[in-house]
């Protein structure tokens, strides 16, 4: 099947809108315009065979095409060497029929006689030149006419897809905020009726995170964007495990179920805007594939160049998005492994920020200074032991509570687990007889492990 009819074929198949099906690029229509350059230059002699000789064989090239101007007004040219005394090309290696093609063409060009009485003995005598002086080179500009008509009606679609790409990613990036604003709403660390949907969302957000759906999370893969293809099958698979893992079973606001569902449209508006993109992306590069092959002019990889650094419909609309998603809806919901002690690997509580600015929980920290030990783990400065009850960061322990309550509430327990298994410790050590009253109550017990634990910071409580 050829690429014109599986590309319309492939529009109409994966459902594009109208207006997006207009602004595709007219791939028939410009295999049309190659016809006209390549008879245009058929009528000036030049065949794709001597084409390729000036462009390639050559030992230097005696032809080159270029983009004069900017996007906005440029004027595709032909640019021939010649030689300035006798108007023949310079490289004495060319073929003669080639040389012949090029001598007819310089003289239609340049309307000098004197070419036109040369034989073939002048031709084979500069074939014998060792060097030609650089003073006597000259170039002759050859405008074509149907080329033009190409590459503007290829510029122009491309500009009109750009402004798609950029109004879509623009829609997409009003729905992602407004998705966020309202996610959350409805995971709000304390609603009325207990009707706070925070775990149930934190889940589902630290799912989407690891399964990296548009952009790789593995160091050794360079954190590359992924195509069409896996980001859909990443994007699947997503879906799949929060429906394996029951995670909508627990919403308990009534408006989470239908956010979901807005959260994976949001998804797949972009693998669509992302396709849309690579098949006229597809189909840009098989254009000018074509141009190369019917004209050996060797635009592929000039024209896009010219268009823009980065190449013409550029990826990247799935970065942008996702940094949109990132800043804008995942955030919205702190994850815990953001505030995990670096020592313990557990929720950091009560937090104890140093002078270096590395956090830890206090009962690490209760323990580096027992141990006499000054530098800080993370950077090595020394400001272990000199941190007292001041380096509490409150904000950030209310912060975790609110937000964190079922991970403070465990972590909390097991410090006052570990204080008392340490106090039965030093107990045993100075007598055999265990004192019980010290264990009766928890809060006596609580009261004990935490006071021990800030006496070791400034003798003040961190209660």
């Amino acid at each position: 099947m050829k690429f014109a009819h599986s590309f319309s074929q492939l529009l109409q198949e994966e459902d594009f809108p109208a207006d997006w099906q207009a602004a595709a690029i007219r791939y028939g229509q410009l295999k049309k315009c190659i016809k006209k350059v390549q008879s245009e230059l058929l009528d000036l002699g030049l065949t794709v065979e001597v084409l390729k000789r000036l462009v390639e064989e050559a030992e230097s090239p005696i032809v080159k095409y270029m983009f004069d101007g900017t996007v906005h007004s440029f004027q595709p040219k032909l640019v021939l060497t010649i030689d300035a005394v006798n108007g023949i090309p310079p490289d004495p290696n060319l073929p003669e029929d080639t040389r012949q093609s090029l001598e007819n063409l310089v003289r239609r060009k340049l309307g000098k006689e004197e070419v036109e009485t040369k034989d073939v003995s002048s031709s084979l005598l500069s074939k014998t030149k060792p060097h030609v002086e650089p003073k006597s080179i000259r170039t002759v500009e050859i405008t074509l006419f149907s080329d033009s008509e190409f590459f503007h009606l290829l510029t122009s679609e491309i500009t009109s897809l750009e402004a798609l790409q950029s109004r879509s990613e623009s829609e997409i990036r009003s729905h992602v905020l407004q998705l966020g604003q309202s996610v959350t709403a409805v995971a709000a660390p304390k609603l009325p009726n207990n009707k706070s949907d925070l775990y149930p969302w934190r889940e589902i957000f630290r799912i989407y995170l690891e399964c990296g759906i548009f952009f790789s999370n593995l160091e050794i893969e360079s954190h590359q964007e992924r195509t069409v293809e896996k980001a859909t099958e990443r994007l699947t698979f997503f879906a799949d495990e929060i429906r394996r893992l029951g995670i909508q079973a627990k919403f308990k606001n009534p408006y989470s179920p239908s956010l979901f569902k807005m959260f994976l449209s949001v998804n797949m508006d972009v693998l669509r805007v992302m396709r849309f993109r690579d098949i006229n992306r597809t189909a840009m590069t098989k254009i000018l594939k074509k141009f190369d092959k019917r004209t050996a002019l060797g635009v592929r990889q000039a024209f896009p160049i010219f268009i823009t650094p980065t190449g013409p419909l550029a990826s990247h609309l799935s970065k942008a998005i996702c940094h949109t998603l990132c800043t804008s809806l995942l955030n919205v919901i702190p994850q815990l492994d953001d505030y995990l002690c670096p020592i313990c690997s557990s929720i950091s509580i009560k937090p104890v920020r140093l002078s270096c600015s590395h956090i830890f929980c206090v009962r690490c920290l209760v323990k580096l200074q027992r141990a006499n030990k000054d530098p800080c783990p993370m950077c090595r400065s020394k400001c272990v032991l000199s941190a007292d009850s001041g380096n509490l960061d409150v904000g950030l322990y209310n912060f975790l509570k609110q937000y964190f309550p079922k991970e403070v509430k465990i972590k909390q327990a097991e410090n006052e687990r570990e204080v008392a298994i340490e106090h039965w410790r030093n107990i045993h050590s100075e007598s055999c007889q265990i004192r019980l009253p010290f264990f009766m109550g928890k809060h006596c017990t609580m009261v004990g492990c935490l006071g021990e634990a800030s006496n070791l910071l400034g003798h003040t409580s961190f209660q």
